[in-house]
């Protein structure tokens, strides 16, 4: 019999959300196991299951490492495909798709259920008509950023996003897939199909997409021509150069091969003469400093007495100076997480933020 979050999942009659913070692998896999591997009951519109899978720093600990990758795979044995396109129609029914708000730091993974009979004829090519259509991508999302800004204003938010060479790798691999995107609303179009109003609103607002590419791909080859990479960023480009290698040893010979494998050995023998130590020392200026360190760091110091005075708490008494100066640890650490979230680039990875 199901029962709990799934019995609570398969009753929704609207959009909802449910938080997996405390589950573990197991109960994460149960839940999905008993929510989705039977279709809903007949709904009048679409609906969507968003699930918590992930936070911020301060917030992280409470949800399994490994939480969205357990839900996605629980989901892919029940035959549901991901559709980074989906939207609440019931056309979109056994998909699911992964999002990271930025604006409030969370993970999500958005599930959207089969349902018995295919859903409500009426409503099954364009949702819930009361339903305010869900973007393509989400308008805080840097996918969407970059999407849609002037080629001038991302050429001045680059180097602020993307400060160091594997963010601007990242930021190229986000422009590839907007390409993409942008390649297959075409190719709809081409096809004599109509757009829907997601699709549309997208289409009309992305801008110069190849020109942010070749200018994300010149500045991120400045990293490299001047030597500004850090130790493990150095090693991500000896393994692309070595596979560039030997796919090109592989290759027909020809001019042209022989061109590229000749510019491939000599950006191997340069990353040779990178050594660790040399990149090391740059340290002190390289990466740059996260944008609210100076703010940060002191909070932090403040928070290390907080947090042993805390431990001291569980196991006695405290005086009356040491319950008032506890009071402060929530709000140095609200001020924290507030500070570490307007310090994200577009791909800034969380351990930017470890001490």
């Amino acid at each position: 019999m199901v029962s709990g979050m799934a019995a609570s999942i398969r009753s929704s009659l609207e959009s909802s959300t449910f938080d997996l913070a405390g589950h573990d692998a197991t109960s994460i896999q149960s839940i999905t196991h008993d929510a989705f591997s039977t279709p809903f009951p007949p709904l009048d519109q679409m609906i969507r299951i968003t699930f918590v899978v992930g936070a911020g720093k301060l917030s992280r600990q409470k949800y399994d490492a490994k939480a969205m990758q357990i839900l996605t795979a629980a989901l892919r044995e029940l035959d549901y495909v991901e559709d980074r396109g989906a939207g609440c129609s019931f056309d979109c029914a056994g998909c699911f798709k992964t999002q990271h708000d930025t604006g409030k730091n969370l993970f999500t993974v958005v599930v959207f259920p089969k349902v018995s009979g295919g859903g409500n004829a009426s409503n099954s090519a364009t949702g819930d008509s009361n339903e305010e259509e869900e973007p393509l991508l989400p308008t805080n999302s840097p996918g969407y950023k970059i999407a849609v800004c002037s080629i001038s204003t991302f050429q001045s938010l680059l180097s602020s996003q993307c400060p160091t060479y594997a963010q601007k790798r990242k930021c190229m691999e986000c422009i590839e897939g907007l390409v993409e995107l942008l390649q297959s609303i075409e190719n709809k179009l081409m096809g004599g199909h109509p757009l829907d109003s997601a699709e549309q609103s997208l289409y009309d607002e992305m801008d110069e997409l190849t020109e942010k590419l070749a200018y994300t791909q010149k500045e991120a080859a400045k990293h490299v021509d001047e030597g500004l990479l850090t130790v493990q960023e150095k090693e991500m480009l000896v393994e692309m150069n070595q596979t560039r290698i030997a796919t090109l040893m592989k290759e027909k010979s020809s001019a042209a091969v022989a061109e590229k494998l000749k510019k491939a050995l000599a950006r191997k023998e340069y990353l040779q003469r990178l050594t660790d130590e040399k990149l090391s020392s740059l340290s002190s200026t390289y990466p740059p400093p996260l944008r609210h360190e100076a703010k940060i760091t002191p909070l932090r110091k403040k928070l290390l007495p907080l947090q042993v005075l805390e431990g001291k708490a569980k196991g006695g008494f405290l005086t009356l100076a040491e319950t008032r100066a506890l009071t402060e640890k929530e709000e140095i650490e609200s001020e924290i997480e507030r500070l570490e979230e307007a310090s994200y680039g577009w791909f800034e990875e969380e351990d930017a933020f470890e001490e």
